[in-house]
């Protein structure tokens, strides 16, 4: 078996370890909210990163009430802009630790005022010996180019923090269900025939944490699938973007369980008139569709459920193409860029 399949199905099994050896410091991060330390969360990150850092955004706003702001590294490394962050928390999200420009990222900020965390997947990582706070992923090492196991565990530390700090007893209850309910998914998953392989063109349409989601999805196919499935929000995408829509063109929508679920729904009827090559991902309870999951009720959990059950899919459709999921295209694990 390959390594990225490997990883992908390793998913359940991640999240019960770090449901078992979890220590990360969402308490410490609690009490300078709490004492209003904070005005301003900053996130740094680059590609799959990047998607969960958008995904913290929402989460930050939603739980916490704090605007976030995603930092350019550029702005940083090649600017050299300065900024006042004496009220900022800044976020470092990378699954190696090793990225130059999140290192100097990291160190830059902090001069300008900032508290610094780094959630990272690397224990070795240097970031991890001048950040004020460090996240521990759990994820396990992560051999494949292509992150899986390190995104979801990623998304399970940055809920179990904004739960700890609004004190969402619900959520964090229920965290401990997850790994059962992934390993049954697992056993139901999706078929990867359903799709046409043979258009690589299209968009995946969702709003809120599901837009986050999707940007990571459309990653993934052009990844390890060489597909442009363009991530948009059902809003934004009536601003132009829908006059690509044709017969030829696939359109998936990604449904959560939350007050965004409806109006995605409602907002693609138009668009779905405009091709067969339809694909709807979503709860159960909407629906028992080729790409339904099931539903804890709780956008932010089904979101751990919906990407566990995604990337053994995305790794099946790859091969399914003819496509080496394990050695994608002109990628290596480790991105250097400044």
């Amino acid at each position: 078996m390959s390594n990225i399949i490997e990883e992908a199905n390793s998913i359940a099994e991640k999240v019960e370890i770090f449901n078992q050896e979890d220590h990360n410091p969402y308490k410490d991060i609690k009490k300078i909210i709490l004492n209003n330390k904070i005005k301003l969360i900053v996130t740094v990150a680059r590609g799959t990163s990047d998607c969960a850092a958008l995904y913290a955004s929402y989460l930050f706003a939603k739980f916490l009430g704090l605007p976030t702001y995603s930092l350019p590294p550029s702005q940083i490394t090649l600017e050299k802009t300065q900024f006042d962050f004496s009220s900022a928390l800044v976020l470092i999200i990378s699954q190696s630790g090793l990225s130059e420009d999140l290192i100097e990222c990291e160190k830059a900020t902090r001069t300008m005022g900032a508290l610094t965390a780094i959630l990272t997947n690397n224990n070795k990582s240097p970031i991890i010996k001048t950040a004020n706070y460090y996240f521990n992923m759990y994820a396990g090492k992560e051999e494949s180019v292509a992150a899986t196991k390190s995104f979801v565990l990623t998304l399970l530390n940055l809920i179990k923090l904004v739960s700890v700090v609004s004190d969402n007893h619900t959520i964090l209850s229920k965290i401990n269900e997850l790994p059962k309910i992934i390993e049954k998914e697992n056993k139901n998953s999706w078929d990867p025939t359903i799709v046409d392989n043979h258009l690589s063109n299209g968009f995946i349409i969702s709003r809120g944490l599901g837009y986050a989601l999707s940007t990571e999805i459309s990653l993934k196919f052009k990844e390890l699938c060489q597909e442009q499935i363009e991530p948009f929000s059902s809003a934004e995408v009536m601003h132009g973007p829908r006059s690509l829509i044709e017969n030829k063109f696939k359109l998936f929508v990604l449904i959560l369980n939350d007050k965004s679920g409806n109006i995605v729904l409602k907002d693609i009827n138009e668009l779905k008139k405009r091709t067969d090559k339809v694909y709807e991902i979503l709860p159960k309870s909407y629906g028992d569709t080729a790409f339904s999951y099931h539903s804890l009720e709780s956008s932010e959990l089904d979101s751990i459920i919906l990407m566990a059950k995604f990337y053994p899919w995305i790794t099946k459709y790859s091969k399914l193409k003819g496509l080496d999921p394990d050695h994608p295209r002109y990628l290596t694990k480790v991105t250097s860029t400044f």
